[in-house]
Parts: C-alpha cells; sequence; structure tokens
C-alpha cells in the first residue's frame, strides 16, 4: 500500500498532491475567508493553525505516512479544500482517510461525496484495502454526521484519546468503512453524486 504522489478526478473534484509552497496561501484564504469552517482546528486565532499544517504535511509526506491532496475544482482549478490518506498499514491492509476540510460554496454539493468516492475506490479496488477508518473530535457533530451519510459505521468514542495544541484533551470517535460494505457504500455515493447532477 504505497502512498506515492496520486492524481484522482471525477467531474466534481480533482485531487492533486498538495503543494506546500503555493497551497499554504490558499488554505491561509479560506482560514481568512470562512473562520467558522476551521474552529475546531484554530488553537491560536484565525489561520494560525496553517503553518502547524503544513509543516506535518510535509514531514508526513516524506515519512510516507501520509498524501494530502488539494482538492480543487476541474473546470477552472479553485481551490475547494484539503483531504489526505493517513498512516497506511501493509500488514492489516488499512489506511486512514482524514485531515479534510471544504470551503463554503463546496460544502453540501457533490464535492465530498466525489472526494470519498475517489479515495476509497483507490483503497478498496486498488490497494486492495480492508479497512479504510475515519476519526472525528466528538465536538465536531457536522463532521460526524457527514462521515456517517457516507455509509461509514459509528465504532465508538475513544475518550481521552489525544491532547491538541491548545491543550483540550479532546474525545475521538472512530467510523470505518469494511471491504464486504464497500459495494453498498459505493452504490450510496454514486447516487448521492448522481442526484447532485441532476
Amino acid at each position: 500500500m504505497s502512498l506515492s504522489p496520486l492524481r484522482l478526478e471525477n467531474e466534481f473534484v480533482r485531487l492533486r498532491p498538495f503543494e506546500p509552497e503555493t497551497d499554504s496561501r490558499e488554505l491561509y484564504a479560506l482560514a481568512e475567508r470562512a473562520p467558522e469552517i476551521f474552529r475546531l482546528w484554530s488553537h491560536r486565532g484565525p489561520g494560525d493553525w496553517v503553518g502547524e499544517w503544513v509543516s506535518a504535511i510535509r514531514k508526513r509526506t516524506a515519512d510516507g505516512s501520509m498524501i494530502a491532496f488539494a482538492v480543487t475544482r476541474p473546470g477552472d482549478g479553485a481551490f475547494l479544500g484539503i483531504t489526505s490518506f493517513l498512516d497506511p498499514n501493509e500488514g492489516n491492509k488499512s489506511v486512514e482517510v482524514g485531515m479534510t476540510c471544504y470551503a463554503p460554496e463546496a460544502q453540501g454539493t457533490g464535492v465530498n461525496p466525489s472526494c470519498k468516492l475517489l479515495l476509497m475506490t483507490q483503497a478498496f479496488e486498488t490497494w486492495g484495502a480492508r479497512r479504510v477508518q475515519y476519526q472525528v473530535d466528538n465536538r465536531n457533530e457536522r463532521s460526524k454526521a457527514a462521515v456517517l451519510k457516507l455509509g461509514a459505521c459509528h465504532e465508538g468514542v475513544l475518550r481521552n484519546h489525544k491532547t491538541l495544541p491548545d491543550g483540550f484533551v479532546r474525545d475521538t470517535a472512530f467510523f470505518s468503512v469494511l471491504d464486504r460494505e464497500w459495494g453498498g457504500v459505493k452504490a450510496g455515493l454514486a447516487a448521492r453524486i448522481a442526484a447532485a447532477v441532476a
């Protein structure tokens, strides 16, 4: 399960490798334009988390534990957000999808189901994954609802799971899709995308 650079695309989104030198400016601009979508990530004010995120992307890309994607619009290349593959485990045939956020204009459209369809197709059908995992801050009701809407199973909450940079000790909700569930989840995502086109 190699996390080498990938480009994935459908009619709604193009996922290309995140480029820290240029895409960090897009993240800062998004944080300034729509700070409410980063409420649970902003530890010292709007936009301050971007530098930490970009540093983590550089480090984890180098050590093979992440592929970060810039989510862009195919027609004009407009930056719509970020999403990532995290922590591949070849022995367990598992990978996480995370570090995801979208611009307000992308929310409630075909963007999220398109991204998840592309990413999970890659994981299950190309890499042969048995499990795709999602971790969500348990305070983030919007993100938890979005993951459930994908068709993922809510496995439970790990209490006091992570200490955030601002010192807050968070509980983490875990979700997953298994290979035997993928066919149904894929069909549901395809139906959502078709409805968005209609």
